[in-house]
């Protein structure tokens, strides 16, 4: 009797399969291999140079020259991988080749090549968004998100019904005490929830102020805010007032408040103010003198060192010194924040438009 036919893969054919599957599988997976490996070293490299270009337009701008900055508009990784398989086989004799033959070999090569395009952050629509006053709409929407609004309202707000908190203090002046307690007890009220920012569809103001007096421990507060900025006592037993807010240097006359918020350029004079300036280069002359800084900046400091500091969170070099902000100075990290939040968004407005300005394909 016959037995059918079978057949026997030897065990060195058997490896080729099984490698040619592990080859191919892995091909399978390279789109979200990419992804985890590249998107975030991208993401990174993106936001440090930010950070990093941003500090150098505010040296620039103490040391009385222009400053300039290329937006990130696009980035395009191409992935390729290449693999390959080799068999060698001995013929003749086999004690001519026995343990000087690899009978498997497979390789496999991953090249990405990403084309990086930018755009210049210039032209007059981008200089007046850099000049104007900040929206009352985005100081509320600040004001109410983070955890700690004060220093949001110290340093966008630079009056209140004709009480002023310049930048800088001119001729000697100070401070007046009153701006401070106004945005201390105004960040109190919205912490414990006695103050919403609400649109106002009237023609008194684009937003209004809405103080809730509902809570006894808190009818105090409200009632010196309303003390200091000038508007009437509420009658006995009022729950709510509501204020119309606008953009105005003066608002008590018609029962509103008025606010003059600053622009993104005098944030970044404010930090200009706070650099450091080394020793020689003071001597020299050749760093813009201003004067003393007042509410907003009086805290803030970006440290110089003729040495790479170990502890930065943003450094960079210029004029053969380091400059760069101190990872422990959360007071100056935060305001460096919040003037890159809003100096990209004045970026994207003003570049979105505009063609690539140079593209560079960049291969390994």
């Amino acid at each position: 009797m016959s037995r059918p036919a079978t057949s026997h893969l030897s065990p060195r054919i058997t490896a080729i399969f099984i490698l040619l599957g592990l080859l191919l599988s892995g091909c399978a997976v390279v789109g979200p291999e990419a992804i985890s490996n590249g998107r975030l070293s991208y993401n990174e490299a993106i936001a440090r140079t930010n950070d990093q270009q941003m500090l150098m337009v505010v040296l620039k701008n103490r040391y009385g020259e222009r400053g300039s900055l290329l937006a990130v508009s696009s980035v395009t990784a191409n992935v390729r991988i290449i693999s390959s398989l080799g068999i060698q086989a001995g013929f003749g004799d086999s004690d001519d080749y026995t343990g000087n033959l690899v009978p498997l070999s497979a390789g496999a090569v991953y090249e990405e090549n990403p084309t990086i395009s930018y755009s210049p952050v210039e032209g007059e629509r981008y200089l007046n968004q850099l000049m104007s006053p900040v929206p009352v709409a985005t100081v509320a929407q600040l004001a109410t998100s983070l955890t700690d609004p004060e220093p949001i309202l110290i340093t966008m707000i630079t009056s209140v019904n004709g009480i002023y908190n310049p930048q800088f203090q001119q001729r000697g002046e100070s401070s007046d005490p009153r701006f401070k307690n106004i945005v201390t007890l105004m960040a109190e009220l919205i912490r414990s929830r006695r103050l919403h920012w609400a649109s106002d569809e009237s023609d008194k103001g684009d937003f209004s102020i809405i103080l809730d007096r509902a809570d006894p421990s808190q009818q105090d507060n409200i009632d010196e805010l309303l003390q200091l900025i000038g508007l009437p006592q509420p009658v006995p037993g009022q729950k709510r007032i509501v204020v119309p807010v606008s953009l105005a240097l003066h608002g008590r006359e018609a029962g509103a408040i008025g606010l003059t918020t600053r622009a993104v350029y005098e944030l970044v004079e404010v930090m200009s103010a706070a650099v450091e300036v080394p020793e020689p280069h003071q001597r020299e002359g050749v760093a813009v003198s201003f004067p003393p800084l007042g509410l907003v900046g009086q805290n803030l400091h970006v440290r110089s060192s003729e040495k790479r500091p170990d502890t930065a969170s943003v450094v960079v070099k210029y004029r053969d010194y380091w400059f760069y902000i101190d990872d422990r100075d959360v007071e100056t990290k935060l305001y460096f924040k919040l003037v890159g939040a809003l100096w990209a968004s004045t970026m994207a407005e003003s570049a979105h438009a505009k063609a690539p300005m140079l593209t560079v394909p960049v291969s390994r």
